[in-house]
């Protein structure tokens, strides 16, 4: 039995304090109060897509967004009818046609989208919205930011509405390139106005940005990991909000020297009570990324991290019954079924 049990209290918390920081009752210049758009692509944040979502506008919070199609419908086929935003452009004919079905607003990230996207709509005999992506250095989705091609797309919409525009910070605990990235976005959105067009809502900040830089808030917010009460932000108030339980299934006392699990990794140096439990690879125990740092500067101080945890305990530990146990063994590959229990 393997179980995730989610905090209704400990995220309502988080959401709590979330909206007081970022939206307080700062107003734009239109006077609007500034929006929180809940991310809650890869499964609602690994908290259950659907229960998330139902969770978050219980409390307030009415613009989701998502990164792939089945996201999407899936909110719509559990009757959640507020605004959700796709996240990523989409160029797939049928995937924007589904996209179109289900009220999703589109993301458009090149003149080609854009123009695809009309002659369906145009077919259709409909109107749909679109928000534009601008890559302001993430290298990612969108146009660039010195593309021309950012005013030919409110030149040319027919059927589309343009309602908002957004980036993507690449690294927001740097203060210095993240400004940089979001002067470029501004003279964007200046260029649109001088242009004689409303950019519509904009939004550029994710959860550290949003909670680090006030006025990079602008008219919205982009906040997923936040509301787990993961962010680089300290002492704010927010609260870990899961916690994954499973049972034991095996207790049994080995003698001293005995070896412990594959490769035999561990050698216990007396006679040891273990218990054994059903948590593996396959459930995310111990799995972490592969250095993905490409820069000499990076790949230093990802060597100079893992150098300084010789001299810590890197343990992962278990509580039973209120008392924390180390994981000596390597962990077996088990089949994953979680349950989510909100509570």
């Amino acid at each position: 039995m393997k179980k995730i049990e989610i905090s209704k209290k400990d995220l309502k918390n988080n959401i709590k304090i979330i909206k007081d920081i970022v939206i307080g009752e700062e107003k734009d210049d239109n006077g609007n109060k500034t929006q929180i758009i809940a991310v809650v692509k890869g499964n609602g944040m690994g908290l259950d897509l659907i229960q998330f979502s139902k969770f978050l506008i219980e409390n307030g919070i009415n613009f989701l967004a998502v990164s792939t199609v089945d996201e999407a419908i899936a909110l719509r086929k559990a009757k959640i009818d507020c605004k959700i935003l796709m996240l990523c452009p989409v160029s797939n004919e049928n995937e924007i046609e589904a996209l179109l079905d289900n009220k999703i607003i589109l993301t458009i990230g090149c003149l080609e989208e854009l123009h695809k996207t009309e002659e369906i709509l145009e077919r259709r005999n409909e109107e749909a919205e679109c928000h534009i992506k601008i890559d302001t250095g993430l290298g990612r989705y969108g146009f660039l930011y010195d593309n021309t091609e950012i005013i030919d797309c409110y030149e040319e919409v027919k059927r589309l509405k343009i309602t908002g525009i957004f980036t993507h910070f690449s690294k927001p605990i740097d203060e210095k390139w993240t400004r940089k990235q979001f002067n470029r976005f501004l003279d964007v959105v200046a260029g649109i106005k001088a242009s004689g067009y409303e950019p519509g809502i904009l939004h550029v900040s994710s959860s550290t940005a949003a909670l680090k830089y006030p006025d990079m808030r602008l008219n919205a917010v982009r906040i997923g990991s936040a509301f787990q009460g993961r962010t680089l932000i300290k002492n704010i108030g927010l609260k870990p909000i899961g916690v994954l339980k499973t049972n034991i299934e095996e207790i049994k006392t080995v003698p001293k020297g005995y070896n412990i699990s594959y490769s035999n990794s561990y050698k216990v140096k007396r006679e040891t009570k273990i218990a054994i439990i059903p948590i593996g690879y396959q459930d995310g125990l111990f799995i972490k990324k592969s250095r993905d740092s490409f820069s000499f500067k990076d790949n230093i101080i990802a060597t100079l991290i893992e150098f300084k945890k010789i001299f810590k305990d890197n343990s992962i530990k278990v509580k039973i019954n209120d008392k924390y146990y180390k994981i000596i063994g390597r962990v077996r590959y088990v089949p994953c079924n979680y349950r989510y229990y909100w509570s």
